[in-house]
């Protein structure tokens, strides 16, 4: 599998980006879309630069189907960049002593334990 550096260029302006694995699937490959896949040690940093494309897409339109592939993103990214299923991931959140972000909790001011001697 090539490297990032090694991926087909695309055509002048288009973007080289992660897809989902049915794309294909549902639009094929015709036109100016070329197609690889990356080594399983490209594939983290991949899935974390859609992390981001993903998060600011839900940001500038918080719906649903927005939410849905960030959720998607960070599955994949607990599969290929931790060997760990979404439920050890949901787990693992449920299971902090801080507990979850679902009562609106804010904290003002600086504490040395949560923002890591920061100002």
């Amino acid at each position: 599998m090539p490297a990032m550096s090694e991926l087909t260029p695309a055509p002048e302006g288009y973007p080289i980006k992660l897809v989902r694995d049915k794309t294909t699937d549902i639009i094929g490959e015709h036109g100016d879309l070329f197609y690889d896949h990356v080594s399983a040690a490209e594939h983290a940093p991949w899935l974390r630069r859609k992390l981001l494309e993903e998060v600011g897409e839900y940001l500038a339109d918080p719906g649903t189907d927005e939410l849905a592939d960030v959720v998607a993103v960070v599955e994949a990214l607990a599969r290929v960049g931790h060997s760990m299923s979404m439920a050890e991931l949901r787990a693992l959140a449920l299971n902090d002593p801080r507990g979850g972000f679902l009562t609106g909790r804010m904290m003002r001011g600086f504490h040395l334990e949560f923002d890591m001697g920061q100002r």
